[in-house]
């Protein structure tokens, strides 16, 4: 090729990124599949460090964007696909965050990712037997592990004091969406199993032992398939992630990682251990209530007293097995002569009482809580939560992955639920698209067949990737605005993409 040539190539090739430049990437011109990503690991860091994640999946295009629920995750990637860092500000946020990558065409499944303030590593194999285990320093700490072939075992060896508490928690189906049942178990230097839990926080299990003397113990990670088959061995894959977190106990409840599940709103006040275990003794409350208790008693009860108005609705929610409490808790309420008006125990697979009640008439009443066995104990603690019912919806939208073709109609299904007879209109809409689309908002009407699911329907003339909104708004509750969740949690993304 002559300089005169190879001259006008370059020139070629100038323009051809210049056009690129101006009109969006090259995977939108060459029709780039959309990613996929079904597995982060380690799936999780500790604050104030760079963590090395590799990402499973699919990605046509390599590097791809990133988007986190926290500015406190600062994601980077590397020359090889599937490669990212993730930088962890010293004052993010322990718990539950939220990663989402994406391209022009496309973007893939939100993935939790798990912020500890605890050290951390990666499990080393092979570590199936006592004589395999990885050592753990000191506590607390953190190891991310895989379950990833049929009868695979992961075991950590910790040093324990005479009298020291360990708490041991596996991380895995409830926060991680990993497909196994996870089980644990604690040896001691002999190799015998001196504890064990199967399902606590759903189907995670957590277990606490108090040394009875100086030594190593042992602590065994194994799982069984989320979703039961005919095998009866160990299960496995690539995809069976946890984080087994291990911690010097106390007595400090809720959790720290699930204390964020608790509403704020109202003033946080303690029962002590063995009072208002009678309902004379009665811990007196003013609406809205936060109460911290403990049954520590086999056979004890909690008693609470408060003011009801004839037809008001309240709901008694209690935290328990949620946050990690031994508590299989019914709650029940009384009159002030002691008769029972209602009570509930479980709420479906939900493992915690959740109760709604509306007052007959204007009085005193009281909240019984207890042990469904009857049993108590230093681990049977509870959070319970009430408050007023008052005029309100909510918004719901099965999906957080909003998929749109650009110059087509699309749309969403939203579901509302009306609150204390709520009889208001309420418009919902869509926030945070750019201009460019055609998203006019829609009206449920009570006693329409809009009353409790509208279809908002949207059309875009421009490609879009990034986080929306499906707000609901009422002027009966002075524009008061509600945000659409999904049954997880999830925040909700928009791909608007070519055909």
């Amino acid at each position: 090729m002559t300089l005169q040539r190879q001259g006008y190539a370059r020139l070629l090739y100038a323009l051809l990124n210049c056009t690129l430049l101006g009109v969006g990437s090259i995977d939108t011109l060459y029709g780039a599949e959309k990613p996929e990503l079904t597995r982060l690991f380690p799936s999780g860091g500790q604050v104030g460090t760079e963590v090395e994640v590799e990402a499973t999946g699919k990605f046509p295009v390599w590097p791809i964007q990133a988007w986190s629920d926290t500015d406190l995750i600062r994601w980077s990637f590397e020359a090889i696909s599937g490669k990212l860092k993730a930088n962890i500000d010293a004052s993010a946020k322990p718990g539950l965050h939220w990663l989402r990558l994406y391209h022009s065409n496309g973007a893939t499944s939100v993935r939790p990712f798990l912020v500890s303030d605890a050290p951390e590593q990666i499990e080393a194999e092979p570590n199936n037997r006592v004589a395999e285990a990885n050592p753990i320093a000191s506590l607390p700490f953190s190891v991310h592990g895989v379950l990833g072939k049929r009868g695979d075992v992961d075991m950590v060896a910790a040093s324990l004091s005479a009298g020291q508490r360990l708490v041991a928690t596996v991380d895995s189906s409830n926060l991680l969406r990993s497909p196994m049942d996870a089980s644990l178990q604690l040896l001691d230097a002999n190799g015998f199993v001196v504890a064990e839990n199967l399902d606590h926080f759903g189907l995670d299990p957590c277990l606490e032992f108090l040394a009875p003397q100086d030594g190593k113990y042992f602590v065994r990670v194994f799982g069984f398939p989320k979703t039961p088959d005919s095998t009866i061995a160990f299960g496995g894959g690539a995809d069976w992630i946890y984080r087994l977190r291990l911690q010097s106990g106390s007595d400090s409840f809720p959790d720290p990682e699930t204390a964020s599940q608790i509403p704020s709103e109202a003033k946080v006040l303690m029962m002590e251990p063995d009072s208002a275990a009678i309902r004379d003794d009665a811990m007196t409350i003013e609406l809205p209530a936060s109460i911290c208790g403990t049954l520590s008693q086999t056979g004890q009860q909690g008693f609470l007293r408060f003011r009801a108005i004839a037809g008001q609705q309240y709901r008694i929610q209690l935290l328990a097995r949620e946050l990690g409490s031994d508590l299989d808790a019914t709650v029940a309420i009384l009159d002030s002569q002691g008769k029972q008006l209602s009570q509930q125990d479980d709420v479906g697979s939900q493992r915690d009482p959740d109760l709604k009640w509306k007052a007959p008439s204007n009085g005193e009443y009281f909240i019984e809580v207890k042990d469904f066995h009857q049993a108590g104990g230093s681990g049977f603690r509870f959070v319970l939560l009430v408050n007023q019912i008052l005029p309100d919806f909510k918004l719901s939208i099965p999906n957080d992955l909003v998929q749109a073709t650009i110059g087509k109609e699309a749309e969403i299904q939203v579901k509302l639920e009306r609150e204390s007879e709520f009889k208001g209109d309420i418009v919902v809409a869509i926030e945070g698209v750019p201009e460019g689309f055609d998203c006019p908002e829609v009206k449920s009407i009570h006693g329409s067949d809009t009353e409790k699911k509208v279809t908002l329907r949207f059309k875009g003339k421009v490609p879009f990737q990034g986080p929306v909104r499906i707000s609901g708004k009422a002027a009966e509750l002075r524009d008061a605005v509600r945000y659409a969740g999904t049954d997880d949690a999830k925040p909700v993304w928009l791909s608007s993409t070519v055909e």
